[in-house]
């Protein structure tokens, strides 16, 4: 069923967002190897984190519910799970790609399966470097669903082809199960929530930071030049007989939710803060962005909790203008490319997004659902193989909406009508469930 959306007569105020979708994930995941309960506040209440849980019990963890948001996670002796068992991963492919890692280290054999878009993208890319460390696992031409089935894995080092948290974490809980050790190298920097998240709950974990280097300049000696010493820029290493020894975490905002609610202070040039959200360094490049394009943002009340960095962020808009988003930028905006196309829209110029190909492979290709949306509120958009061309104007039209069953996709939609001239529509809202069941909820406190 549409949902109807009028534009916002006044926006502004305060609001909390449901905790980080990424760390609730390995929190449920990494449940399952340890040796002690883990008692977790904060919990979001969304579908593709309900899929982590599920499959979380499925190897035995008993979830226990101890108030809203907090749940009490109590490992088994053992994981175990009859041989060959289907495991439904729903629209969630960090569970998909974490549980192949994980299930690649033990001796268990699994199917993991999931909904018709998670069957739809791409797990080649965890499957060869599990392959490699000595892990079986049949995919179905490259898709789900995939047949898991665990070995006797070997130390392992790998550089990483391209950036991925996902393949990154899935090699880390590879040998956290098998209880080798696992060397990974970055040139692009990911987010790194399951380096920290092992450090919290006791791994041997170290973690290696590359800096640049002045050397003489071949061309002019008298000259000094910076160069990186090594082929990568971030090397972690995991211990061989690692273990997890149970704790407490407390779940921050997710920013990626945040950043909606931050993107409509900023197109109307109104004020909205979100309170104990996540700032952890390899997730705010949203608030970068914000600041390039015109916006101020500030931060109050910034602590580390459970090994993440966290504060209460306020973004107040401005006048907007075009900036080009490529390389390490995009890595870094590459959840938030949606709502940054929407703003591209309502800013002076021409932005250009480049180096987006993995959106085309997300929920939905969301290259061609964003610039079919912008189009509708009749905004000029061409799409590169990689990404966007937008020409911002003024007095963008409301439109009729299409989500593509992509959560993302409609949340950003939902922003861009509250700055549009005249009424929108948005056809399957309920599809925010998959990160956000709230959405709509808090998107109604800031605005009338």
């Amino acid at each position: 069923m549409k949902r109807d959306l009028k534009p916002a007569r006044k926006i502004g105020g305060a609001i909390s967002v449901p905790g980080d979708k990424s760390i609730a994930h390995r929190t449920a995941l990494m449940s399952i190897l340890s040796n002690g309960p883990i008692d977790v506040s904060g919990f979001p209440d969304n579908a593709d984190c309900a899929a982590s849980l599920r499959a979380a019990e499925s190897f035995g963890v008993t979830v226990e519910k101890l108030a809203d948001n907090h749940v009490r996670l109590q490992p088994p002796d053992q994981p175990n799970i009859e041989a060959e068992t289907i495991v439904d991963c729903g629209n969630s492919g960090t569970t998909t790609r974490l549980l192949a890692g994980l299930v690649a280290g033990t001796d268990l054999a699994v199917i993991l399966s999931g909904d018709e878009s998670l069957s739809s993208r791409p797990m080649k890319r965890i499957v060869e470097p599990l392959t490699a460390m000595g892990a079986e696992l049949i995919d179905s031409e490259g898709h789900l669903p995939i047949t898991v089935r665990g070995r006797k894995l070997l130390p392992f080092e790998y550089q990483m082809p391209v950036a991925s948290a996902q393949v990154k974490s899935a090699l880390l809980l590879a040998g956290l199960a098998a209880g080798c050790s696992v060397t990974i190298r970055e040139e692009f920097i990911t987010r790194d929530h399951t380096e920290l998240m092992l450090r919290h709950l006791g791994t041997n974990i170290e973690i290696r930071e590359i800096k640049p280097i002045m050397e003489p300049d071949p061309v002019d000696p008298r000259k000094k030049r910076r160069v990186m010493p090594e082929s990568f820029r971030k090397e972690i290493i995991l211990g061989a007989r690692s273990k997890l020894t149970g704790g407490e975490i407390d779940i921050p905002g997710d920013i990626s939710t945040a950043a909606f609610y931050f993107a409509l202070a900023a197109l109307s040039g109104q004020t909205v803060t979100v309170t104990d959200v996540g700032l952890n360094p390899t997730r705010t490049a949203f608030l970068d962005y914000l600041k390039a394009i015109g916006c101020k943002v500030e931060i109050d009340n910034r602590l580390i909790v459970s090994g993440e960095v966290r504060g209460d962020v306020t973004v107040t808009g401005g006048e907007l203008k075009a900036r080009k988003i490529a390389g390490e930028t995009t890595v870094g905006l590459i959840d938030e490319i949606p709502i940054v196309a929407v703003l591209a829209a309502f800013s002076e110029g021409e932005t250009v997004i480049r180096d987006a190909a993995e959106l085309r492979v997300k929920e939905s290709n969301r290259l061609e659902a964003i610039a079919h949306n912008l189009r509708a509120m009749s905004v000029s958009c061409g799409v590169l193989e990689d990404g966007l061309i937008i020409e911002g104007k003024k007095d963008l039209s409301g439109g009729d909406f299409v989500s593509f069953g992509d959560h993302r996709i409609a949340m950003a939609f939902a922003i861009a009508a509250q700055g549009a001239v005249g009424p929108s529509t948005i056809d399957n809202p309920e599809v925010v469930d998959i990160s956000c069941p709230q959405f709509f909820e808090l998107l109604d406190q800031i605005t009338q």
